[in-house]
């Protein structure tokens, strides 16, 4: 899963389980560290939201919580936590009930001598501020990721990196949020962890549009290999992302019939999730193109790490083959003095 191969870890977690027998297994969280069901289960939630099914993601997380809930294991809570909450609310960039279930991690975590999980926490919690324009956001974001290094763990680095990028781009750091984004290609190249690396460059491309340090062609290209790698990926919320920010530099080129193309076919793939944030701007902008593009006035900057308020699983569906959903997040321009960042130079 971890290297984007999200077809191929969907039929083995599966599997996993299936496998799993919650009356003879539950001994093995001892050899482990955590329940393996609900293992399985939190990775089959970030194969299945990438592969676009976001309503199978929310049903297999809340029953990956609910049983580490019902275990009553700490470390299996934490770990069910900052993976099927967690990192699936960075995912689809849904930070409005992030400060409540990451204090609860840190918590526990501190209460259990859990450093690692607790670190996972204070990275969530500092997340979930800075989305919301809290000042004090980025500093404990920044104080959770040291913590997180100093356990030794890479993983998640990317996207955390990522996300981190954004957040000093909106409080005016240019040049801190440039370095950052550039660390997280960096370590996805050097680990191998591959799952975001789509999203990771949609950032990057962003960023440099805003800060007026690459051409529009550098976004351009930076763009279409985040799309390419979705597609092969078969990472269906990336790939719609992209799409759409790809589709609006197209528009200032006067492409707007490829624009229009590229965005409906990804959309069109979808067969669940329409009342989600991210397809219903998709819906939007198709609706725009159609239109002459009126209302596509400008090539995009940075998405806003503040997404509008969460939307429920289960959303309309249609009967489409290979298709798959995704949230899309609302636009927002990260401007190099920071004006909407609510953070303090």
């Amino acid at each position: 899963m971890t290297m984007g191969e999200f077809a191929r870890a969907r039929r083995h977690l599966e599997r996993a389980r299936a496998l799993y027998d919650p009356e003879t297994h539950p001994h093995l969280r001892f050899q482990y560290g955590q329940d393996i069901g609900v293992a399985a289960s939190c990775y089959l939630t970030l194969a299945l939201w990438h592969l676009g099914y976001v309503d199978q993601a929310s049903e297999v997380a809340a029953e990956a919580v609910q049983r580490a809930e019902e275990l009553g294991h700490p470390l299996t809570l934490a770990y069910a936590v900052c993976h099927a909450r967690g990192l699936i609310d960075i995912c689809r960039r849904l930070p409005e009930e992030a400060r409540s279930y990451s204090g609860q991690v840190v918590l526990l975590c501190t209460e259990h001598g859990f450093p690692f999980w607790a670190a996972g926490g204070r990275i969530l919690d500092g997340w979930a501020r800075f989305s919301q324009g809290e000042a004090a956001g980025i500093e404990v974001f920044r104080a959770g990721l040291a913590d997180w290094r100093k356990t030794g763990a890479r993983l998640w680095l990317p996207i955390f990196l990522a996300v981190g990028a954004e957040a000093y781009a909106k409080a005016g750091h240019q040049d801190t949020a440039l370095q950052v984004i550039e660390e997280a290609t960096a370590i996805s190249d050097e680990t191998g962890e591959r799952w975001a690396i789509a999203e990771v460059l949609r950032i990057k491309a962003a960023l440099i549009g805003a800060t007026g340090n690459g051409t529009t062609e550098d976004v351009e290209a930076l763009l279409v290999k985040s799309l390419n790698i979705a597609q092969s990926q078969q990472a269906h919320c990336w790939e719609l992302r992209t799409a759409c920010d790809l589709a609006r530099i197209w528009h200032g080129q006067n492409r707007t019939h490829e624009a229009l193309k590229l965005v409906r076919s990804v959309y069109d793939q979808f067969i669940e999730g329409f009342e989600t944030v991210d397809l219903q701007n998709a819906k939007a902008l198709i609706m725009s193109l159609s239109a002459g593009g009126r209302e596509v006035t400008r090539v995009p900057t940075a998405s806003k790490v503040l997404a509008a308020p969460a939307q429920s699983g289960s959303g309309t569906t249609r009967t489409r083959a290979n298709a798959g959903t995704c949230p899309l997040p609302v636009e927002a321009d990260i401007s190099p003095n920071g004006a909407d960042s609510g953070f303090a130079e």
